[in-house]
């Protein structure tokens, strides 16, 4: 989706607040020593191809109603996520708004938000979307090139769109699967099948899960620079939200029925490209479908 309009990234997040990573980063890859990657890569790929053929034939009976079945378990974990925020996440963000300028906490920004671009321009491919991938690549280029590594952006100065975002997740939604039941995972908040499937693909499409002392692989230890890129995207992500969050928990009766409204139109708006909802979505259902009155019954 592009982010036109923006200046704060989405409050579903992290912990309480974006309880979604986007992207890489839930399992990091790393090989056990002396073993073969590709056979890590063979057993994914397989088993993301069955969740994917499950979810084609099941992803409109969940959409078309009770798309919450396992409602008890997520508020648990989402207390679990808020908890965790509350003890852990928002209190260091607070301090790292304290003790570093603005100009700091930007950069930090435009550096992950470069990082994460392989992930972009390859979801950009995969969907169709070449002017897509050529906004991405040329603005990578230009901010890594002549932005110090991606942490000014240059793209933005010269007056290029805003960045967009995109994922393996959404690149399943653009061919037809469906995002079946509502998942709130511990750590990472809003998902589904469809986006958890999505980020383990885009563990394998972003470079930085190949580089560091600890190998390739899948379900290991994180690389220690795959790990520090988790870590400060989600203290930076937070310290941006530290006010909408607060403000979304003083209007919300429900705090978990509110986050979960929210995830999901963010993320229905990041799959239609920032494009407005159908009117069919909006009401959710079909309004120009009217009964015929000849087909009706009479007094």
């Amino acid at each position: 989706m592009d982010n036109e309009g923006s200046m704060r990234r989405p409050l579903t997040r992290f912990g309480g607040s974006r309880l979604r990573p986007t992207g890489p980063g839930f399992a990091h890859a790393r090989a056990p020593s002396g073993g073969d990657g590709s056979s890590h890569l063979r057993r994914v790929t397989l088993a993301c191809g069955l969740l994917v053929a499950v979810l084609a034939s099941n992803g409109a009976r969940a959409q078309s109603g009770d798309d919450d079945p396992l409602e008890p378990l997520n508020r648990a974990v989402f207390q679990f996520n808020l908890v965790l925020d509350g003890l852990l996440l928002e209190p260091a963000a607070r301090i790292y708004r304290g003790v570093t300028p603005e100009f700091f906490r930007t950069a930090v920004l435009n550096f992950i938000d470069n990082l994460r671009t392989p992930v972009v321009l390859a979801n950009d491919i995969f969907q169709g979307e070449p002017y897509r991938a050529e906004r991405t690549l040329g603005r990578f280029m230009l901010n890594t090139i002549m932005g110090v590594g991606g942490l000014v952006d240059v793209g933005g100065l010269l007056g290029m769109p805003e960045r967009h975002e995109e994922d393996f997740g959404q690149t399943l939604a653009v061919y037809g699967v469906g995002e079946g039941p509502y998942l709130m995972l511990p750590f990472f908040g809003p998902s589904n099948p469809r986006d958890t499937a999505g980020m383990v693909v885009d563990v394998f499409l972003d470079p930085l899960n190949y580089i560091g002392p600890t190998g390739i692989g899948f379900f290991a230890a994180p690389t220690e620079i795959g790990l520090a890129r988790i870590s400060v995207e989600a203290l930076a992500t937070r310290e941006q939200n530290i006010e909408p969050f607060e403000e979304l928990k003083r209007s919300s009766i429900d705090l978990y029925a509110a986050t979960r409204t929210l995830a999901r139109q963010l993320r229905a708006t990041e799959i239609r490209n920032g494009a407005p909802a159908p009117l069919d979505d909006i009401y959710d259902e079909d309004l120009y479908d009217f009964d015929d009155p000849e087909e009706t019954d009479g007094p």
